[in-house]
């Protein structure tokens, strides 16, 4: 059987992003016309390499997709108000404004948390790195990787727990700067729900 595509993969969601665009304040046509958008944007740019866009080989990451439609949107916050009408006002185009910084400054404290803990990972011991990625990149559990395996419990538990060991002492400033990125981002969601339920 031939593999699934990843058009149609990110089509078996369509609802789900249908409800991620209208989440940001955009109205039935404008989600549907950022979905599209979306689909257009991660084939053209990534159908070649759709490994960065999966969780595993079927389940997408929906964070990307997230991503990808937050800044098509904002993009063209211009236009767009919650209740869908056009909006001049300069207080709304700068509170976008805001927004998408303090989102831009989110994704790169957020990559750079990533590549970081990655290339430490990177550097262990292959059995040690085996584990890392089956419990958190695949998402099996201990006792799933035990039973697998037939390696100990105690045995993962221990290997797993030195990593995160490891990876807490490697990543200390990528993890403060991504916090208070996130604390921001935070501050200005609820800020944004406030002013939008004006």
């Amino acid at each position: 059987m031939e593999e699934q595509r990843l058009i149609d993969k990110l089509a078996d969601k369509h609802e789900d992003w249908i409800r991620m665009a209208k989440s940001f304040g955009a109205d039935n046509e404008q989600s549907n016309e950022l979905v599209q958008s979306m689909y257009v944007r991660l084939v053209k740019y990534v159908d070649a390499d759709s490994e960065r866009i999966m969780y595993t080989k079927d389940e997408v990451n929906t964070y990307y997709v997230y991503v990808t439609l937050r800044n098509l949107f904002l993009s063209n916050a211009h236009s767009y108000k919650s209740d869908g009408d056009l909006e001049d006002s300069s207080a709304f185009g700068s509170k976008y404004s805001l927004y998408r910084d303090l989102d831009l400054e989110y994704e790169e404290a957020h990559k750079a948390l990533f590549d970081k803990i990655d290339a430490v990972v990177n550097e262990w011991y292959w059995y040690d790195k085996k584990l890392w990625g089956i419990h958190f990149y695949d998402k099996v559990s201990m006792r799933g990787i035990a039973a697998d395996t037939k390696i100990s419990l105690s045995s993962i538990f221990n290997t797993l727990k030195n990593g995160k060991e490891k990876v807490r002492n490697e990543v200390s400033k990528e993890y403060e700067i991504y916090c208070k990125a996130l604390d921001k981002k935070i501050d200005n969601n609820k800020a944004e729900s406030k002013w939008s339920r004006r």
